[in-house]
């Protein structure tokens, strides 16, 4: 059966969708494509890469031609037998694709109401209450037309009634940590590393001005920043703090690997109590103790894996990161759990088999 994976938002070098998801039932004998808007035509590890132009202007006109002329247009071209999409924008294609006989997957990558309730640009509160009620009751409904649902993590599978449908949980790909190269990085004090987009509501703000205070030791940032002021503060007024830029997923755990504790403390929000994000995962592959937000979600999730602070109070992560940079015996036995949880159960490898599951329950 011919398969091609659909996204209007993501880069065509994504983690979840190229390297994990499309690399995966590739490697399994699969005949598969990735449609990506605004990418460029290409073939890349032997896959077929399909690029189509963003739409210049609005949002309103992008969701409109971008994500629904355009797309149909490319879908038809390809003409696949299965075609599994990664954006709730691409529903409306997914209900298309299910009016030509095709079979479609939707992959959940967030509580896409939850996500709603938090979205800046939507200054009304009353306007992000009814967009999210308005958009759920969408999903839900729209959701039972198509032949699997595929979410990132237990408490998205939890809000649907599919009989079709599996967590996918967004675990590291294992490298050979043997051959990996060290970047090489003139590490002049203990370090404290995070991986992953920066924005206010990531409480990178709040992190910053904990290290205020730790002159004897260093943040570490690598991924995309969102907003020109944290861009600013980051590169040019932060003290004891290091933007390395965005790395390739591949080199990711180079930087991981030389740092000593891995941290995440995005502030209480509505999609990020529940959230399964992928970053502390990848430090406990490295086998890097933790310090991260102290939702209770997470604090169920990880145990004795991390130490908790309140993401809103600076001082208590300052305080934190202290206490476990003194503390040689719990940092390596932190480590210790979670490379052995890493290596037995928190890796792609594993999870990686419910895919290929759900896609030869598809074939029949």
């Amino acid at each position: 059966m011919k398969i091609a994976h659909i996204t209007s938002v993501h880069k065509p070098n994504d983690n979840r969708i190229f390297y994990k998801e499309v690399t995966t039932l590739y490697n399994n004998g699969y005949d598969i494509s990735l449609i990506v808007a605004g990418a460029d035509t290409k073939r890349v590890n032997n896959i077929d890469i399909i690029g189509y132009p963003k739409t210049d202007g609005g949002r309103f006109k992008r969701m409109i031609k971008t994500s629904f002329i355009d797309i149909i247009k490319v879908c038809n071209r390809v003409n696949a037998d299965i075609y599994h999409f990664h954006d709730p924008e691409l529903i409306l294609v997914g209900l298309y694709l299910k009016l030509k006989g095709k079979k479609v997957v939707y992959d959940i990558h967030e509580n896409n109401p939850a996500s709603i309730l938090s979205k800046p640009y939507i200054k009304s509160k009353f306007m992000r209450v009814l967009l999210s009620k308005s958009f759920n009751l969408f999903e839900q409904i729209s959701s039972k037309f198509f032949d699997a649902l595929v979410t990132a993590r237990p408490d998205i599978t939890e809000r649907f009634k599919h009989k079709n449908i599996i967590t996918l949980r967004n675990f590291p790909i294992l490298p050979n940590f043997s051959k990996i190269e060290d970047i090489k990085i003139e590490k002049i004090k203990p370090s404290v590393v995070y991986v992953g987009g920066m924005d206010s509501g990531r409480g990178i703000n709040e992190l910053l001005d904990s290290f205020e205070t730790l002159d004897n030791y260093e943040l570490w940032l690598l991924g995309p920043i969102a907003e020109k002021d944290l861009e600013d503060r980051i590169k040019y007024k932060s003290k004891n703090v290091r933007y390395f830029g965005i790395v390739e997923a591949y080199e990711v755990f180079s930087y991981i690997n030389q740092a000593d504790i891995g941290i995440i403390t995005f502030l209480e929000a509505p999609n990020h109590i529940n959230t399964l994000a992928t970053k502390p995962f990848e430090y406990m592959a490295c086998g890097k103790p933790l310090i991260m937000s102290n939702f209770e979600y997470w604090q169920d999730t990880f145990g004795e894996c991390s130490l908790y602070v309140d993401p809103s109070n600076p001082k208590d992560i300052s305080i934190k990161i202290d206490i476990l940079m003194k503390d040689k015996e719990l940092r390596v036995k932190m480590g210790n759990l979670n490379k052995e949880l890493s290596l037995n159960e928190y890796n792609w490898e594993k999870e990686s088999n419910k895919l290929l599951i759900l896609y030869k329950d598809l074939e029949k």
